[in-house]
């Protein structure tokens, strides 16, 4: 599926512009013409009979023009451990009042966006944030503005961080989603890569799974929440490089292991499912991925891939990768995957446990699942289900 689920502050007053002085226009020399340097004496107009010092005085104060002041220049925005603050982090960062005004919400990803006045800090959280939303817009200051809006609308209505809380429907989404928290090495800047598993071969009803789109989106938030939590971007110290500078360090790698699916056709419910998470991750996750890897993939099945990256920002599509054999992960991830993704970590993925509150699985049927026997593995081209979304 992609990550993008199942189923954006008051403008500083700028400084006072002083009009330039109105000069005469004159006209500019042609290129065959000498430019004079001379300059003619003003001439004195005659003084009217009877002008004193004293009137020639008045009449100057009265003609002259009062200056406007240029207001104080703002005053910098400092940050110890973000060190330099662009100018565009500024900007937006003293458009938050505004931002949060506007959205009546101030949580993003776990993190409480906070704006002082004066010349305290901006806090290192908030920085990160914004600093996400302006990348994913390359910088446009009025379009990162708009989406942290958006996002920020968007969290207030459907509450995800209560979608991660709530418990999901066991029946429809057990053995589908995974997090997991790779090593990393000791010169990587940042937290572990943290990672999530998509299992869609483990959907063994679709109507189940897909045919409520609510409440797959609902499950599929609290997967990419969960995910998101592992980031701990409320305690971060390392900062996001500014756009084209470097990696941002918090971001997400997704596994998407399409074993045991059929490719044959899809199914109408996973397709709109598809098309709502792609929607929800696009404009409410930005800077999200960090790669995703399609594994487990027929060879002749590339017409998957081709359709997700028509809907997306060719950026996102250029994080992604399309794996025949799900072996072939370790050699992209390193050995702390799954030993069935050729790692030397846990056996299989289903040991690293649901991160997602599931709810209790009625008496019979746990007891079913420990007396059946366990069903032949089928082949990745086997018509077992119909393709599940790939979701951003």
């Amino acid at each position: 599926m992609a990550e993008e689920v199942k189923p954006v502050e008051p403008p500083v007053a700028a400084a006072t512009e002083v009009e330039p002085t109105k000069t005469e226009n004159v006209e500019s020399p042609t290129p065959d013409q000498p430019v004079e340097t001379a300059v003619a004496a003003p001439v004195t107009a005659p003084e009217a009979e009877g002008t004193t010092a004293a009137s020639r005085a008045d009449e100057a104060k009265v003609e002259e023009t009062p200056v406007a002041e240029a207001a104080p220049a703002l005053p910098e925005l400092t940050n110890l451990k973000w060190g330099p603050i662009s100018d565009k982090l500024a900007a937006i960062y003293r458009r938050l009042p505004g931002i949060l005004e506007k959205s009546k919400h101030s949580e993003v990803y776990g993190v409480q966006l906070t704006y002082v006045e004066g010349p305290a800090e901006p806090a290192f959280a908030t920085l990160l944030i914004l600093q996400k939303f302006l990348r994913a817009n390359s910088d446009d200051l009025e379009k990162a503005v708009d989406q942290l809006t958006a996002t920020l609308a968007w969290r207030a209505e459907k509450k995800p961080l209560e979608s991660l809380a709530a418990e999901h429907d066991r029946s429809a989404y057990e053995g589908l989603g995974y997090v997991q928290v790779l090593p990393k090495a000791a010169e990587v800047a940042g937290p572990g890569e943290v990672l999530t598993w998509n299992i869609y071969g483990s959907v063994t009803d679709y109507k189940k799974t897909f045919a409520n789109l609510d409440s797959f989106l609902s499950w599929r938030v609290a997967l990419m929440e969960a995910a998101i939590d592992k980031l701990d971007l409320q305690n971060a110290t390392v900062p996001i490089p500014n756009f084209n500078q470097g990696a941002d360090p918090y971001q997400i790698i997704q596994v998407h292991d399409y074993l045991n699916v059929s490719f044959l056709r899809m199914d109408a419910d996973a397709k709109a499912a598809s098309k709502a998470t792609i929607a929800v991750f696009r404009d409410f996750y930005p800077e999200m991925l960090s790669r995703k890897f399609f594994v487990n993939v027929p060879l002749l099945m590339g017409w998957l891939y081709k359709a997700t990256t028509l809907v997306l920002p060719e950026a996102t599509v250029k994080k992604f990768r399309v794996l025949s054999y799900g072996k072939e992960l370790a050699a992209e991830l390193g050995d702390a995957i799954p030993e069935v993704y050729g790692g030397k970590g846990v056996k299989e993925v289903k040991e690293l446990g649901d991160p997602v509150r599931l709810s209790a699985a009625p008496a019979e049927e746990a007891e079913a699942k420990t007396e059946a026997p366990a069903a032949p593995a089928a082949t990745a081209t086997q018509e077992t289900a119909a393709a599940p979304p790939a979701d951003a």
